[in-house]
Parts: C-alpha cells; structure tokens; sequence
C-alpha cells in the first residue's frame, strides 16, 4: 500500500479489515512496528516529511480510503469535524506511545505482552484473541522470539492466553484485563 520512501504520500483510513505498519530490515525481513484496525490512519507522517517513512501491507481483504495530500490541506483547513477528529486520532497515538516508552522502562515482559494482547484482541481477523506470529509480537516489545515464547508459556500457565498457530487468544478478557490491573499496566 505505502513504500518507505515513496515520495507521493497520502492518507490512507483503514474502512475494512486490518493493516500492517513496519519496515525492511537490512536481511530482508519484515520489522512490524504497528497493526492498525478500522479507523486507523497511516500516511500523514510521509506527508509532513514529503516522502512515506515505512511500508504498509493490507492484511486479507482491506478497504481503506485514501486522501491526496491536495485534499487533506482542504479537509482540515475548511471542515473542522474532521480536523478535530483528526487531532483527536493522532492525540490518541502520541498517548499510546508515550504509554509504550514507559512501559519498556517499567514493566516486565511478560506485562507489556499481555497488555499488548489485550489491547489488540479482537480489532483483527479474530474475535477473541490476536492473529500474529511470535516474531510479530516480539517486534511489537522490541524483544527475542525466545523471551516472548516464555512470557507466552507464563501467561497460558496462568489460565489467561492460549497459544495457536499463528494466533493467540484470550480465553476471558475480564479475567486478562483483572490481571493487568493487579500489576498496574492498565
């Protein structure tokens, strides 16, 4: 959808389905850094830099619609619902960033898994759980597959995750979020 670099950026708004945000690593591998649901946006970072500063991929069946650079200037100068709404979506990304960097400094890694968990459980192609690899969460934690295969073994030991192929999911929410509260992460 988008490539690093690109230099004609837009906006794109996932309507449907679910977007991978990342980049390539040197190897060639895929460095995911964010999953985005409906709603989410992706694109307005290349804009303001004149050039898309990570790739995208559609995960499945994806709708989203896409606003020309031309186009946003006029929405956010002349239609303050969306310029409002627009801030208040980007206001919500800096907060869950600036949680994310106080997480790594306080948390442990079984805590920031299972809060990462519970916060995209549901939003993707699974009602109850988390469709990823355990290379994609432990890109998300900045950690090895190895630590997250052991925070996994914790959290499923504890009754709150199951694991699958390819997949995670949380067997009681209530339960997953009653946990996360007893550690302060929520």
């Amino acid at each position: 959808m988008h490539t690093r670099g690109d230099t004609s950026p837009r906006v794109c708004i996932v309507a449907d389905g679910a977007v991978r945000i990342g980049r390539i690593r040197p190897d060639g591998s895929f460095n995911l850094v964010s999953v985005l649901g409906v709603g989410g946006h992706f694109g307005d970072v290349g804009l303001q830099r004149a050039a898309n500063t990570h790739n995208s991929y559609a995960m499945g069946d994806t709708e989203v619609f896409v606003i020309e650079a031309t186009l946003l200037e006029d929405l956010l100068s002349n239609q303050p619902g969306f310029a409002l709404g627009f801030w208040r979506c980007n206001t919500d990304r800096l907060y869950v960033l600036l949680e994310l960097y106080d997480d790594v400094r306080t948390l442990e890694i079984v805590v920031r898994l299972a809060k990462i968990i519970h916060i995209h459980a549901g939003r993707g192609e699974l009602d109850d759980g988390v469709a990823c690899r355990q290379r994609d969460l432990a890109d998300l934690l900045g950690v090895t597959e190895v630590s997250v295969a052991n925070a996994l073994k914790t959290l499923e030991g504890a009754g709150l995750v199951k694991r699958g192929y390819r997949c995670v999911t949380v067997p009681s929410m209530v339960k997953l979020a009653a946990w996360l509260r007893s550690r302060n992460a929520i």
